[in-house]
């Protein structure tokens, strides 16, 4: 056992000792003093209410803590920003009443201290896998003890300006730490391993951060670029929930505030893919090829991109500079198969999509492309195998089930194609696209009812899908429910307006509600889009026909006739 020294301290002379009662009221109001004096009760920050007060502020004024939790309350939770600061103040103040008890400065000599108090008295751990949005988030690390490398370091920076540390984070390709950092000893604090201390070069053999200098990588980042981290990995957060607009404004905000991470440049380059702002989303991967020279992710994307341009060309270019960098890497592998696949040359998609499997042989979504593109190139036999085979690695995986629903629906294997449909439902309930197939199956078994019910189904969900609306609006023609299908119609064309056969049904649907001269007029909108429709002239020329109007009549009937179709005799007769 160590033994406790204890000093005789003698007064000087000069000193008169404190009365015992006078002692007591000083150590009192030391005690009081030290507690409410946490190092950032005067910031500004302190007062933001919304994410855009905090970023009018300078930094030094910048409450992390404070701005976390306003991200939290913008995501949802059920206390106040304050009660959950409330908490971070409690821990800063339990870690300085620590460190009076062990006569301890306030610098790095804390760091001890708050690893003891967070990671083995409070219990805070690392997730081993950051796939639920919610672990980003400031309120569920203190709810849950639990976050993943931002998370847990964000709470940590936290805890960090109460006591009035100067500890910064840092990030490197796909991970966080925070650092000390006092201008003359400098520690590196990996949260995800009790707050260990690391130094820089594991990090660098690790991530292997590139040293470019324009690169934020392991330096000591401003709050802004901390926070814009933080935005990155939100935008992500309200992808994963399918919040699109807010994920996309998030990964703004993350170039905004750190125009130097390649990882938001990406994310935003991704977005814009996702929205089909191609020359957009190309900028942002060259920024971020710029940030971290040759990479294989943003050269995939790049290729990606220049698919649905139908730069061929650039598109392999791409796809083959990512594969020089890593040859395993099997996304690419699978877009310079869709490449070959949309230039015909399937035999070549296919050798790239089997070079994909031979290297994750395992992986479901390499069958599942593979069977895409046998059925696209009408080879049903091997396209319902590698469907299949897609399955036997994941039953629930939705595309595989809907590729052999629609190729037991082109066999006219109707109740094995419903059955398919059925399992998407039940793994994926607002699956439009498997309750339009069910409607396409329950039309071949000629129960137009059903059918009804299963398009309005997909409507249900995508209210705008322009296939189900035309195909409904035809199934209630059949049932003479004109009035409705026109209103069908008319819908389908808000959706897409340049559909020339839309405007003939709806011409039709018109007629046999008697309303001939609207007839003739969408009859007319739909040679406009089709010059050489001629199912649209014969429906004008029974319109003008009802009409009275025989000259028009047989003026359309003539064209029609010319343009292949049966005309009626009586429409030919007249020509006044």
């Amino acid at each position: 056992m160590l033994k406790r020294v204890l000093s005789v301290f003698r007064w000087p002379d000069a000193i008169r000792p404190m009365t015992a009662a006078l002692v007591l009221s000083v150590l009192l109001l030391a005690t009081a003093q030290a507690s409410a004096a946490l190092a950032n009760q005067n910031k500004r920050g302190l007062r933001a209410f919304t994410i855009d007060g905090v970023l009018r502020l300078v930094e030094d004024e910048i409450d992390m803590g404070t701005a976390a939790l306003i991200l939290s309350r913008d995501w949802g939770t059920t206390q106040t920003l304050h009660s959950y600061r409330g908490r971070i103040d409690d821990m800063a103040e339990e870690i300085l009443k620590t460190l009076r008890e062990k006569r301890l400065p306030v610098d790095y000599r804390a760091l001890p201290v708050i690893n003891a108090y967070l990671f083995e008295e409070m219990g805070f751990r690392a997730v081993e896998t950051a796939d639920d949005p919610e672990d980003l988030f400031l309120h569920v690390v203190l709810d849950r003890k639990r976050g993943y490398c931002l998370s847990l370091s964000i709470l940590y920076l936290a805890i960090a300006e109460r006591l009035g540390l100067p500890m910064f984070g840092v990030v490197v390709p796909g991970h966080f730490f925070v650092r000390y950092d006092d201008g003359r000893q400098q520690f590196n604090v990996e949260t995800t391993s009790k707050g260990a201390i690391v130094p820089d070069s594991h990090y660098i053999e690790k991530f292997k951060p590139p040293t470019r200098p324009l690169s934020l990588y392991m330096k000591n980042l401003t709050q802004r670029q901390t926070l814009g981290c933080f935005f990155n990995n939100l935008g992500n957060s309200y992808s994963q929930v399918g919040m699109l607009d807010e994920a996309f404004a998030a990964l703004e905000r993350a170039v905004q505030l750190a125009p130097q991470l390649a990882e938001a440049r990406t994310n935003l380059g991704n977005m814009y893919l996702r929205r089909k702002m191609h020359h957009r989303a190309l900028a942002e991967y060259e920024q971020a090829m710029a940030l971290l020279g040759q990479d294989v992710i943003t050269l995939n994307n790049m290729g990606t991109a220049y698919l649905e341009l139908k730069d061929y060309q650039k598109a392999e270019s791409s796809l083959r500079a990512a594969l020089n960098i890593d040859g395993e890497y099997v996304e690419a592998w699978r877009n310079l198969g869709l490449v070959y696949l949309a230039q015909g040359e399937t035999e070549k998609a296919v050798t790239q999509v089997k070079t994909a499997i031979s290297i994750k042989p395992r992986e479901a979504d390499g069958y599942l492309l593979l069977g895409q593109i046998y059925r696209q190139a009408d080879q049903m036999d091997a396209a319902q195998q590698q469907f299949e085979m897609a399955l036997t690695m994941d039953d629930a995986l939705v595309e595989a089930r809907m590729g052999l629903g629609a190729i037991q629906l082109e066999r006219g294997a109707t109740q094995q194609a419903i059955a398919q449909f059925q399992a998407v439902l039940t793994c994926s309930p607002v699956n439009a696209l498997a309750y339009f197939g069910m409607a396409q199956a329950y039309h071949a078994q000629g129960q137009t009812e059903e059918e009804i019910r299963a398009y309005e189904q997909a409507l249900r969900i995508e209210p705008g899908m322009t296939a189900a609306l035309q195909n409904l609006g035809n199934a209630q023609m059949r049932m003479e429910r004109f009035e409705k299908a026109a209103d069908l119609y008319e819908r389908a064309i808000e959706s897409d307006p340049g559909n020339a056969a839309l405007y003939y049904n709806l011409g039709v649907a018109l007629a046999r509600l008697n309303r001939h001269d609207a007839a003739v007029e969408t009859f007319q909108k739909a040679i406009v889009l089709e010059p050489r429709n001629g199912a649209a002239y014969n429906g004008m020329a029974i319109s003008y026909y009802r009409l009275e109007d025989y000259a028009q009549a047989y003026a359309a009937a003539v064209k029609a006739k010319s343009l292949g179709v049966e005309v009626q005799d009586a429409l030919l007769q007249n020509k006044r």
